[in-house]
This record gives structure tokens, sequence and C-alpha cells, in this order.
């Protein structure tokens, strides 16, 4: 059964951010993958595309060091590393909400990242327990969490998240459409932190044919849809 208490606007904001950093290393994990194996047939344009997508410079000369650099690099923002390390940063101020064992999965990934980058392990298959760890975060989210408000703003984060890398990379229209829906409905609980000329905006921006019609070659569309996406939760 859910309860409800008002909780601050600065845990709010940590709900959020978590939610974002979670999901956020959990599709890069995913997307690193997909690359790893583009890269391994010699394709050295995609790691640069990847940099690309995400709207920063690609820092590393060559394949390798972007691999180690994406995943280990605690100066990148963009890193594996630094996302849980920011995570791990607003979960372990929030253990009381999110409970100690929702806590505990992103403290595991961490610190399996850690002695990751002590070894310097290159191989991004060997990253799985990582992506596992996230998964039993949710489904802990899910399982552990009964106040109201903690799990739709965890789950709004997550959702902005899940839509902005779906975006960046070009993911088919259905699937940004399906978590668009969803964030939707977790804000019908939480109105207060939408804007709702902002989500007025995104509606009219989120048609199937305008989306796979612009997406990929019209970087104008591509920005404006980030941007009012970033800007809809009032955090």
């Amino acid at each position: 059964m859910m309860t409800c208490y008002t909780i601050s606007a600065t845990k709010a904001n940590r709900l959020y951010w978590l939610g974002r950093y979670a999901e956020r290393v959990y599709i890069s994990l995913h997307l690193l993958r997909r690359y790893y194996d583009k890269m391994i047939d010699g394709l050295p344009e995609d790691y640069e595309g990847f940099y690309e997508k995400l709207d920063a410079n690609n820092p590393y000369p060559d394949m390798e060091s972007f691999r180690l650099g994406y995943m280990y690099d605690d100066k990148n923002p963009c890193s594996l590393i630094s996302g849980l390390t920011a995570a791990y940063d607003n979960a372990v101020v929030l253990r009381e909400e999110i409970t100690s064992e929702t806590f505990s999965y992103i403290e595991l990934s961490l610190n399996f990242l850690r002695k990751s980058a002590e070894k310097k392990d290159a191989n991004i298959t060997d990253l799985q327990l990582i992506t596992d760890y996230l998964l039993a975060f949710w489904g802990s989210v899910d399982e552990r969490i009964f106040n109201e408000q903690v799990y739709n703003i965890l789950k709004i984060g997550k959702l902005v998240e899940n839509i902005d890398m779906h975006i960046r990379f070009d993911y088919p229209f259905f699937r940004i459409k399906e978590a668009y829906e969803s964030l939707i409905k977790c804000g019908e609980n939480e109105e207060e932190l939408f804007d709702h000329m902002i989500e007025k905006h995104l509606g009219e921006l989120l048609v199937e044919d305008v989306y796979d019609l612009y997406h990929v070659q019209n970087m104008e569309y591509k920005a404006k849809l980030l941007k009012y996406l970033n800007h809809l939760v009032l955090l």
C-alpha cells in the first residue's frame, strides 16, 4: 500500500537525479556493448559518433583509450564511473527514503566498477554484473518503496533519461512513445513538478510522422525535443 508524505525540495531533486543517473548508466552499458562490437569490426568513426550524439567533444585519440575512458575516466562527466558516482552520491543521502536494500545495489555497482578500473579491464562484457545490479535496483524500487511521491519522482527521473538517450541514439518512435506515455502518467500524480506549457510543446513534437521524418537528419528538431524534455521537470 502506497503512503504519502511531503519531502523537501532538495531530496526531490536528488531523487530525480538518482533516477536519471541510474538509467543513464544502464542504457550507456547497452549502447557501449553495441558500439564495442562495431569497433571490433574496425569502424573507428563509430566511437567518434558516440560522443557527437551526447553533444560532447570526444577527448580520446583512439578506440582503446575511448573504451577505457568511457568506462573509467572520472574526469569525464559522460563516463560510466562518473554516472555511477553521481548516482551513489545522491542515493547515500536518500538511504532512509529508498531503503538500505535499494541503496545497496548502487553501492555494489560502483564498487564493482572501481575494481574493474583498477585492473583496467577493457572488456565491456565483463561489466554485465553492473547491468544486473541496476535491474535489481529498479526491482527493489518497485518492491520496497511505499511512499508514492518518492516512487514517482524516481520513476520520472528514469523516464526522462530513458527518452533523452533514446532520442540521442535514434531509437524508433514506438520506444520513445512508450516511455513518454509512462512519464506523463507519472506526472499526473506530481502535477506541480511539470511545466505544462513545455509538456504541450513536447506533445506537439512527439508525433510519429514528424519524428520519423526529422529525428535523424534534422538536428534542429532533435535539439528542440531534447531542450523541451530537459526543461519539463521543475527540479
